[in-house]
């Protein structure tokens, strides 16, 4: 059984998945499987994926496309690692050891059910924007998790067993389904960040996540009220999704961007 199991999701993303495999692949630590959802893509994507002959990958075809959400049930459901490390098709990792400080982490906090790291956000055209680092220790993650998702989804590697626990990635909480796993977890679990950039992440003007910002705003009401009793500062929180809602209902979201960079 390997140790740990890593998850991508992929749809129509054929330039950006090279980088991501092999930045995978590369990794000093080698006890893993790789399982690769192709979400039915029309693209040349089947083909990069097979150009890899690396008998960790588990390489998976859905006969139509069926969403992130679901393909992150289905990984989390076939995977045979303890632990489960997520990456997206348009990222990457760029420190060779993270998966190894990563597990090295968890052996090490057994009270620790998930840890990411910071990262490196760049656009399309591979330039570099800003960093994200976010706090690394659980009591100042828990004073800030209402206010914003304290994790880099493609960073984060965390326990199978407590994931499930928690019911897994929630259909209900589309564009946010890795801030609401995160919640759950962390109402049984510690949650921490390793203070080292390991990861880069693709900042995409035209994503799903951009796109539909303003949904996924919404939909964060929702979420951050369901955990009001356990994480502290709700009223708070809510006026600060509040504020950020109105800037991206009168089309300031590339101003935000522009201050991230800034």
């Amino acid at each position: 059984m390997p140790k740990v199991s890593v998850i991508m999701s992929t749809y129509n993303n054929a330039n950006f998945l090279p980088k991501a495999i092999k930045s995978v692949l590369l990794q000093s630590f080698f006890d893993f499987e790789f399982i690769i959802i192709n979400d039915n893509s029309t693209d040349n994507t089947e083909d990069t994926i097979k150009n890899f002959s690396d008998e960790r990958i588990v390489y998976l075809k859905n006969e139509e496309n069926k969403g992130l959400i679901f393909n992150l049930n289905k990984g989390l459901e076939i995977a045979r690692g303890e632990y489960i490390a997520r990456i997206d098709s348009d990222d990457c990792w760029s420190d060779k050891d993270k998966l190894q400080k990563q597990v090295n982490f968890l052996e090490q906090n057994p009270d620790f059910a998930l840890v990411g790291t910071w990262a490196q956000v760049y656009d399309k055209d591979g330039i570099k924007k800003y960093q994200i680092k976010y706090f690394s220790d659980f009591d100042q993650i828990k004073k800030k998790i209402l206010f914003k998702n304290c994790f880099v989804h493609s960073s984060v590697v965390f326990r199978k067993n407590c994931a499930k626990e928690c019911g897994g990635y929630n259909v209900e909480e589309k564009y946010i389904e890795d801030y609401g796993l995160w919640l759950r977890m962390g109402e049984k679990y510690k949650l921490g960040n390793i203070a080292e950039i390991c990861a880069d992440y693709l900042h995409n003007e035209s994503g799903e996540t951009q796109k539909n910002n303003l949904q996924q705003i919404k939909n964060i009401f929702v979420l951050i009220k369901k955990h009001k009793n356990f994480y502290p500062y709700y009223f708070w929180a809510e006026i600060r999704w509040m504020i950020k809602y109105l800037i991206v209902l009168f089309g300031g979201l590339k101003m935000i961007n522009k201050l991230k960079s800034i």
